[in-house]
């Protein structure tokens, strides 16, 4: 899935293609508004292995990997990868331990590089001890990001279970695989190569940090993160998380002004609109005034 970033799809395309067991093929689902992508794809040699798919419009990634995924369950394979742009896989040989793993486990729906464990008590994603990774084996997951290599079994997107376009950006991977497990699927990932993941990103021994002051573009992500769990954790009958959540924006909101009036401000409107786009229903693109 790519928007606007021509400069970095053919490294990426090439990483994967680099692949010690790399795929029969890679489509290309474009949100471009632009044509450099397009452009760069007719322009390309060696594409035999490619397949190009203009959008004609920014649908967002939830959007683009619906399409993906439905266009390559028609096509009759087993596993397809569902990845960004700007994140190819970490390793070589990701794909091939992967795939490897995954034939081994029946119930398996979904695998990947690096996965988390989500609290329905709490509605928060909880990450996965460094000790964890330690151990010989798979460790089950409940979500799997579309940075981290994931790969997902064609046969439950052939069971209509898909990605839900309208939550535009935003934990639309969550959604997924709560999906996945609510029809039986599992998500797994490889301890070893989980490790090698965070060892390479320099993230053992690191512990997440919350209310921390952010940029305007993660500002309006916010947006999207609280509305999209809000309708995610309703949907699943998560209500105690549900109305955790929502205690929780509103904290956000008064805490916020502890880096000053005009920060303050700007966060109150991103996440007051996400409280008031979840009760009136609003989903899709978020258009900012």
């Amino acid at each position: 899935m790519t928007y606007e970033r021509s400069h970095l799809i053919d490294e990426t395309v090439q990483k994967i293609l680099d692949q010690t067991f790399p795929p029969k093929k890679i489509l290309v689902i474009d949100n471009s508004l632009t044509v450099q992508t397009e452009r760069w794809f007719y322009q390309k040699e060696n594409k035999e292995k490619l397949e190009y798919f203009r959008v004609g419009k920014n649908i967002g990634p939830a959007g683009a990997a619906k399409i993906g995924l439905e266009k390559l369950a028609s096509q009759g394979f087993d596993w397809i990868y569902w990845g960004d742009d700007d994140d190819p896989p970490f390793f070589a040989d990701t794909f091939e331990i992967l795939l490897r793993m995954a034939v081994d486990i029946p119930d398996a729906g979904c695998v990947g590089a690096v996965g988390h464990w989500f609290d329905r008590k709490t509605g928060l994603i909880q990450r996965v001890p460094d000790a964890e990774l330690t151990k010989e084996g798979t460790i089950q997951v409940d979500n799997i990001a579309g940075n981290m290599s994931k790969l997902i079994r064609a046969e439950a997107v052939r069971k209509s279970i898909l990605p839900d376009d309208q939550l535009f950006f935003g934990l639309e991977e969550l959604d997924f695989d709560l999906k996945l497990s609510k029809a039986g699927f599992n998500l797994y990932c490889d301890r070893n190569l989980y490790l090698r993941y965070r060892t390479e990103s320099g993230r053992m021994g690191v512990k997440p940090k919350r209310g921390l002051k952010k940029d305007k573009s993660r500002l309006q992500r916010d947006y999207y993160s609280i509305r999209n769990e809000l309708y995610i954790l309703f949907k699943y009958r998560c209500f105690r998380a549900w109305l955790f959540h929502l205690l929780r924006t509103c904290f956000k909101i008064i805490q916020g002004y502890r880096f000053g009036i005009k920060y303050g401000n700007k966060q109150s409107n991103y996440l007051f609109k996400a409280m008031a786009h979840y009760f009136t229903g609003k989903k899709g693109r978020f258009q900012v005034e």
